[in-house]
């Protein structure tokens, strides 16, 4: 009987041993490119994420295990934050469904909080990302801040870690090379909307694999993406900003995607735009619309001249606009292209006194060279200082603005004194102190249109009906507290559905002035897109703002994937100077290849346009001369593709960098010969190529159609610059890839056209 008791008791211990290693064993995702895995101990959390076409696991048993993070608001205003791994109770179950398979993750019992989580994880068989979302019943009586979800901790390295690299959409475009060796640990990326952020992704890859994620928002809520750098390898997280009334049950508002990516930052680039495009900000491409005027769509260079004059101290001295049409007139023919002319300082009060803009700085005089500027095709533009309404003027050229009074309903309410918020602006220097003291405008306050349109109605008067929203680099109004604006106090979708409200009324009312209107933004963003007539874009930026992080190089990827619906000009920092600065060769290259307008910004150093050195000026007249060919049809109006990788020598170019309060020089290692490629509209393919060296380069590339379908064949026509300026026949009817190589001269221009045979 023994036996048979012992016999019979295996069995049961077989069974139950079974049974606990089914409840710790995780839950598994899987479709073509990808397994996820979720650990369901401590509490579950993303184990692994494997990239299937290299085998690589991305993310591998990492130490960090919250897949989301809640801040709560405490009684006394300070945030709580509550880990999912604080959760005394959980479970992780997984679901066949028609198309895939589905996993729902529940968190409840949080210590002393009345709060509980459901995570829903779509895994779909024809889609190779999964889509993430969130639910959260909060019966804590606290309001919630903000959600990270999902959050993850990626590989310290992928591979080796040379190639590694972290995509982000920081404005134009950033990358981070080899986040392992250029980052100390804590070093960390936070980009967001309202912000910095101007599209909803972010890729941690090198060439064979990597982590892509990427919020699914069409309604512009407030949110960001972010990157921790510690020890045990890159945590990443996107986050949401709750902004509904009731948050007792709260719902994440859009999905979020989790996937994997690999090869160069334009591929994981390309699985972004797949959905980009399906969105409202790219119901119509360029080429379809007609609100956009064709001169704009023509590409006229942006020129950034001072109508005010300084001595050594930066005090105004007098006016330049006695001098103003022969300055123009001058640039116009050295470059031999359209200009358009952005008149800074020219507020009643000093450069970027907002508010109280009229009457002008030296009226008579504006109205008058205004009035002659517009009758040779000269079109003045202005810069608003965005929402920003100055009170007061400290230091040079300072003063008391009291136009300000008369608005104050119309503010931005600050949360703490419940009184319109105040903000500095301080670009004090050893010359002497400079701040600008203002209010800012609520876009959801009903006054805040009325205004906005009568500026428009006075710029129009004066023959100004060129404008951009200025300093609105986030996209979006600011948070406001007050409760008679018509929106809920505190962070909300009225920020940017207001904004864009606003933009719609200014453009259609100016556009009712003259049909020749247009408005601009300072910086770009996806969402703005269908509301604009085109951004100031400063590709050329490397080392500072949103690229001044510990290895980061700019790449110009806003122009990637959005460059058919949306124009961009580089204007206000590719600069013109006597001395042969390299740094600026490249600024101008950099607008010609991203495919900007020309932009050439002197400020108020009016002598540097007469004595500008010539390799400036070349590359200028160049990209202006290119444009007035059927090059205009890819760098103006095109898509952007794949760009070469160039085996071409690197130049040390040195580039301003302020360290520790101070200006030095570093060098930029800078391919001698920069490329973009392009699809038109129609279906032709162009390769562009600059020489920026001052020596001749030999260029060897194989030509192909990049990362669109090739025809069978194809006639190739070529442009280059030092042969007439126009298109001359070169091979018909060739299959590619095919090789091309030419010795191109110092600062030559090439651009070959591939238009499909027959």
């Amino acid at each position: 009987m023994r036996n048979l008791a012992i016999l019979l008791v295996i069995p049961w211990i077989a069974s139950s041993q079974a049974a606990s290693a089914n409840e710790a064993a995780p839950i598994a995702l899987e479709n073509q490119t990808l397994r996820l895995e979720i650990q369901k101990s401590p509490s579950p959390f993303l184990d692994r994420l494997i990239h299937k076409a290299s085998g690589r696991s991305v993310i591998a048993q990492p130490q960090h295990k919250s897949l989301f993070s809640i801040t709560l608001v405490k009684e006394d205003g300070s945030p709580e934050t509550i880990d999912s791994v604080r959760a005394g109770e959980s479970s992780a179950s997984v679901e066949k469904t028609e198309g895939g398979s589905k996993a729902t993750v529940r968190y409840a019992k949080f210590s002393g909080l009345d709060l509980a989580a459901e995570v829903t994880v779509v895994c779909d068989k024809e889609n190779p990302l999964t889509i993430w979302s969130i639910g959260i019943e909060n019966r804590t009586g606290r309001r919630i801040k903000a959600v990270r979800f999902p959050q993850f901790l990626a590989v310290p390295t992928i591979g080796d870690g040379n190639d590694d690299c972290l995509v982000l959409p920081a404005l134009p475009g950033t990358l981070i090379e080899n986040p392992a060796a250029n980052w100390p640990n804590g070093q960390s990326v936070t980009l967001s909307y309202p912000g910095n952020l101007s599209a909803q992704f972010l890729a941690y890859q090198d060439r064979e694999a990597g982590v892509y994620l990427a919020g699914m928002d069409t309604a512009s809520s407030p949110m960001s993406l972010a990157v921790y750098k510690q020890a045990e390898g890159l945590r990443c997280w996107h986050e949401f900003t709750p902004v509904a009334d009731s948050q007792e049950h709260w719902e994440s508002p859009y999905p979020v995607a989790l996937g994997v990516t690999q090869g160069a930052w334009c591929n994981s680039a390309d699985q972004y735009k797949r959905w980009a495009e399906k969105q409202s900000w790219c119901a119509r491409k360029l080429v379809d619309r007609d609100d956009i005027p064709t001169w704009w769509k023509n590409g006229p260079a942006v020129h950034v001249v001072e109508v005010r004059t300084y001595d050594n101290t930066r005090t105004c001295t007098g006016s330049y606009y006695p001098k103003l049409a022969d300055h123009l007139r001058m640039l116009r023919e050295k470059i031999d292209g359209p200009v358009v002319p952005m008149l800074a300082g020219w507020e009643n009060h000093r450069r970027w006194t907002g508010g109280d803009y009229f009457p002008v700085f030296d009226a008579d005089n504006a109205r008058q060279v205004i009035s002659q500027l517009k009758q040779e095709g000269l079109r003045p533009f202005f810069f608003l200082s965005g929402f920003f309404f100055t009170y007061r003027n400290e230091g040079r050229d300072g003063g008391v603005v009291p136009a300000a009074e008369e608005h104050l309903g119309a503010y931005v309410v600050a949360d703490k004194t419940g009184k319109p918020k105040e903000y500095v602006l301080n670009e004090s220097n050893p010359a002497g102190d400079w701040k600008r003291h203002s209010y800012q405008f609520c876009p959801a306050a009903a006054e805040t249109r009325r205004f906005f349109t009568g500026l428009i109605d006075q710029a129009h008067a004066l023959g100004v009906d060129v404008l951009q929203m200025d300093q609105t680099v986030g996209g979006a109004g600011d948070v406001c507290f007050s409760t008679g604006h018509g929106h809920a106090p505190g962070p909300g979708l009225y920020q940017s559905r207001s904004f864009f409200d606003l933009l719609d009324a200014m453009r259609s009312h100016g556009k009712s002035l003259s049909p020749d209107f247009v408005l601009f933004h300072e910086e770009p963003h996806e969402q703005l897109i269908p509301y604009l007539d085109g951004f100031h874009v400063r590709e050329y930026y490397e080392k500072r703002w949103y690229r001044a992080y510990p290895g980061a190089v700019g790449i110009p990827l806003f122009s990637y994937l959005y460059h058919e619906y949306a124009i961009g000009y580089g204007g206000d920092s590719a600069g013109l100077s006597k001395q042969n600065d390299r740094w600026l060769v490249r600024c101008h290259a950099m607008n010609l290849v991203a495919g900007r307008t020309p932009g050439a910004a002197i400020w108020s150093s009016h002598a540097s346009v007469a004595d500008a050195h010539p390799d400036q000026i070349a590359v200028l007249r160049k990209h202006s001369r290119l444009l007035k060919t059927r090059a205009r049809d890819f760098l103006m109006l095109g898509r952007m593709l794949h760009p070469y990788e160039l085996a071409v020598p690197k130049l040390a170019i040195g580039v301003g960098v302020e360290k520790g309060g101070k200006w030095v020089r570093e060098d930029l290692p800078t391919p001698a010969v920069l490329t973009s490629s392009w699809q038109s509209t129609d279906g032709r393919i162009g390769h562009l190529f600059i020489n920026i060296a001052e020596t001749r380069q030999p260029l060897t590339v194989g030509l192909d159609a990049r990362n669109t379908p090739a025809a069978k064949s194809y006639d190739v026509e070529i442009y280059r610059s030092i042969q007439g300026e126009a298109f001359q026949p070169l091979w018909q009817n060739v299959q590619i890839p095919k090789a091309f190589t030419a010795e191109l001269e110092p600062l030559e221009v090439v651009f070959l056209e591939l238009r499909s045979a027959g």
